[in-house]
């Protein structure tokens, strides 16, 4: 059988605080850091994960409302095209009956003038017709 004798009780108190002053002295306070390590690394990942969420969805958000701001600018620029387009009909059918308008004033002005002038040239050929015949009669 095996024999149990004085020194090994010794060394086996020795071995026993040891692990206990290591533990206190080296072990507890290793495994402290490296339990708030740990911590920090997970707190870290997940203030990562969360800031990514948080970007994602900003970027989401901000490609969203790019999209509706292009489609509202596209929506105006049809609209003032169009308006631009009304516009300018409705201009050329001013100018149209301006023009229509002053075409007609200057063939009544012509008329007038024609039939001025044709009075004028009747009377004057009366004139010389008698003066004609007076010559003609003398």
């Amino acid at each position: 059988m095996i024999e149990i004798d004085a020194s090994f009780i010794a060394i086996f108190i020795i071995v026993w605080i040891l692990v206990f002053v290591l533990s206190r002295v080296f072990f507890n306070p290793l495994r402290k850091i490296m339990e708030e390590r740990e911590d920090k690394v997970k707190g870290r990942q997940e203030a990562f994960r969360e800031s990514t969420e948080v970007y994602e969805k900003t970027v989401y958000e901000i490609e969203e409302r790019l999209k509706s701001a292009r489609i509202l600018s596209e929506q105006t620029k049809d609209n003032l095209k169009h308006e631009a387009l009304k516009e300018r009909e409705r201009m050329l059918e001013d100018i149209s009956t301006e023009y229509r308008n002053q075409v007609e004033k200057a063939q009544q002005e012509l008329e007038k003038q024609t039939a001025s002038l044709r009075r004028e040239l009747s009377a004057e050929a009366e004139s010389l017709a008698e003066r004609i015949e007076q010559k003609l009669l003398e």
